[in-house]
């Protein structure tokens, strides 16, 4: 059906025709593994919590824990990718992904729906960081942001479709979210099979077998990544990032039905957030191939993204202004979460084999932010309703002072 997946060697890999059929897994794989489940979650809240009986602090919780494990998961996933291979680490946390995220559709209650989307969130963060090695393996850097930017485009469809879709299309056609969970879980498990027929099974490298994994090498790879202020600057600004995004993504639906929008046009707010995404992912992730300096670029999409959470807290219920600001905070994010990825494998003096380490260093720090802060900001709730808008635009503020804090010599990245 698919054939057999052709054995390159990594110094050809960069020259080879075949970098585009796993630059198309990647992107599919961003789609109906990491995209589509994301949001269709989001825009499913208000019926799940209407037949679980969950208020608007337990749905904040419910979407900070899916990325919450991940804090410790993504440092051992990242070690994993480094020890054992993109191939073996793809194949093992896709199917985890797609029966985790199934038994998602078997909840009860508040509990029992934690407890899976807990399980779920082990998993799930450490395929985006197969995804990133895999591109700087395949992509040199003049193509790199290229590369990075068609691979968002795969996540920024599967939010935008999975936020139109979930809750007024697949939902009422499937029999409700439970169908729609599992369904998403069986696509990752598709792909799981796809990754293991077509990435290349043998890889070809030079000189003694790779190690087994132990805890002091785990350790003292994270030790050694930890010493690169560069990377901490990236991985703190993807900190502030991605809780303004899961907090704003998560809110939205729910916020704007509070305040007497109807289910349609509360999810299309979400789509026009991912629409614009999607728009912009890839031209402004060439750009900085074209500039030569990542960060700049994901300085001012971080700008972008603050401005546009501080208008949801201004506008109201004005349609257009909320449609306003969804589409500034959402224009800049994917190119920014290419970038991100791009920029951490290319942080100066960081070696190809500890490119897993370094991600997974990362992704602690980016699923700390996932976790801690949509829960806190649903509790200004509370005060009132647009109040959690400042909290998540702060993050924003402090994403771009990162960014801002550190100053590396312009680079050109070779023809």
């Amino acid at each position: 059906m698919f054939g057999i997946a052709p054995s390159i060697d990594p110094s050809e890999r960069q020259n080879s025709a075949y970098r585009w059929v796993i630059l198309a897994l990647v992107t599919l794989s961003g789609f109906f593994v990491m995209g589509f489940p994301t949001t269709g979650l989001s825009a499913m809240f208000s019926e799940i919590a209407a037949e679980l009986g969950l208020d608007l602090i337990e749905i904040g919780v419910i979407w900070g824990i899916g990325t919450g494990m991940g804090i410790f998961t993504s440092l051992l996933g990242g070690a994993f990718i480094d020890a054992f291979g993109t191939r073996r680490t793809l194949v093992t946390f896709c199917l985890a992904t797609g029966v985790f995220g199934a038994l998602r559709g078997v909840s009860f209650d508040f509990f029992s729906l934690f407890i899976f989307s807990f399980l779920f969130g082990m998993v799930q963060p450490i395929l985006p960081m197969n995804f990133v090695k895999l591109n700087r393996e395949w992509f040199a850097s003049r193509q790199l942001g290229l590369a990075s930017g068609v691979m968002s485009a795969g996540f920024a469809t599967g939010l935008m479709l999975g936020s139109r879709l979930s809750a007024t299309v697949l939902s009422p056609l499937l029999g409700g979210w439970r169908a729609v969970l599992i369904c998403l879980g069986l696509c990752a498990i598709v792909m799981a099979v796809i990754w293991a027929l077509l990435h290349p099974p043998a890889e070809r490298q030079k000189g003694p077998a790779p190690r087994r994994l132990n805890i002091r090498e785990v350790l003292g790879n994270l030790r050694h990544v930890a010493r690169f202020r560069e990377l901490w600057v990236i991985a703190l600004a993807v900190f502030g990032v991605l809780g303004l995004m899961r907090g704003l993504v998560g809110y939205v639906p729910t916020y704007l039905r509070e305040i007497g929008w109807g289910s349609v046009e509360a999810d299309s707010a979400i789509t026009v957030f991912f629409f614009c995404s999607l728009v912009a992912v890839v031209p402004i992730s060439h750009i900085s191939d074209r500039l030569g300096n990542r960060r700049l670029v994901m300085a001012f999409g971080t700008s972008m993204m603050t401005l546009g959470t501080l208008l949801m807290f201004l506008v109201g219920d004005n349609f257009w202004g909320v449609m306003l600001a969804m589409a500034l905070a959402g224009f800049t994010f994917d190119s920014f979460m290419a970038l991100k990825g791009a920029s951490i494998t290319e942080v100066d003096g960081l070696q190809i084999a500890l490119v897993g380490s370094a991600l997974g260093f990362g992704g602690m720090l980016q699923n700390i932010g996932s976790t801690i802060t949509p829960p806190l900001g649903n509790t200004l709730s509370t005060t009132a309703l647009n109040t959690p808008f400042l909290l998540w635009a702060a993050s924003g503020v402090f994403a771009t002072l990162m960014l801002l804090s550190y100053r590396k010599r312009k680079r050109h990245l070779p023809r």
